[in-house]
């Protein structure tokens, strides 16, 4: 397997880790395990480290600016959708889809305040 195709593969497996175990904390804490949930979390934290070390290595993310200007579309693009989908489903997922389109409004405003910094200097 080429470098590239690998890297590929590899981020992927660590970004599906990531969720795997950020749910299985969430698991662990509704179930009563507030340290498993805790040591859970540390793990997800560190499949992400390893995934984004192979993408600066590998350069998929050249320059800041550029990519937070990307982002900032998607989690507005992201919001949209899941707004739309909560019109669509009954509870818990309408619920699930309106929470998570705010969190993702407010990743745009933070983003939107990175850029302005970025801009400054």
């Amino acid at each position: 397997m080429k470098l590239e195709e690998y890297l590929e593969k590899w981020i992927r497996g660590e970004a599906i880790e990531i969720v795997e175990y950020l749910a299985a904390a969430i698991l662990a804490e509704e179930t009563g395990y507030p340290e498993i949930a805790q040591a859970l979390r540390k793990i997800a934290l560190e499949e992400a480290e390893h995934g984004a070390r192979a993408l600066v290595l590998s350069g998929k993310i050249k320059d800041l600016k550029s990519f937070l200007k990307e982002r900032l579309e998607c989690e507005k693009k992201a919001a949209e959708e899941r707004h739309e989908e909560a019109r669509h489903h009954d509870e818990p997922w309408k619920t699930v889809f309106e929470y998570t389109a705010r969190d993702e409004e407010r990743h745009a405003r933070i983003i939107e305040g990175l850029l302005r910094k970025l801009e400054k200097s």
